[in-house]
Formats: C-alpha cells, sequence, structure tokens
C-alpha cells in the first residue's frame, strides 16, 4: 500500500505513462506470490510464477528508477 501513497506525489501528466505501470506491476507480484503459495505443490508451476513476479517486481523497479533519475 506504501506504492499507492508514494505514487499520489507523481506528477500529473505521468498518471498513464508512469503512474498506472508502477502501481498494477506492484499489485501483480503480490498477487503471484499469492498464486504461487497455493500452487506450491507442483513445482514448476511455483517457479512459474515466482518468475512472474520477479519480472513485475523488475518493472515497479524501473518505473521508480525513471521517475528519480530522468527528471520526469
Amino acid at each position: 500500500m506504501r506504492i499507492f501513497e508514494l505514487s499520489k506525489s507523481f506528477p500529473k501528466v505521468e498518471k498513464y505513462s508512469l503512474t498506472d505501470p508502477i502501481r498494477r506491476s506492484s499489485r501483480s507480484v503480490c498477487a503471484n506470490l499469492a498464486e504461487a503459495f497455493r500452487k506450491r505443490k507442483y513445482p514448476k508451476y511455483f517457479v512459474s510464477k515466482l518468475v512472474d513476479c520477479e519480472g513485475e517486481a523488475a518493472e515497479t523497479h524501473f518505473g521508480y528508477y525513471m521517475l528519480l533519475n530522468v527528471n520526469i
């Protein structure tokens, strides 16, 4: 939930190109972790969901990088 609070201070002009993707990808990390946990008895599916989590976390990280380091 902290991401939602932080993203409220993002520039309005970046609402659709930066704010929404960061919020979506951060939610997706949690959703994929929950799904992985439920399917933990199927190792390949479990690992697949963890890989998805890593990708979404990287997308969230990249969005913050762009916001903080590229003077958007």
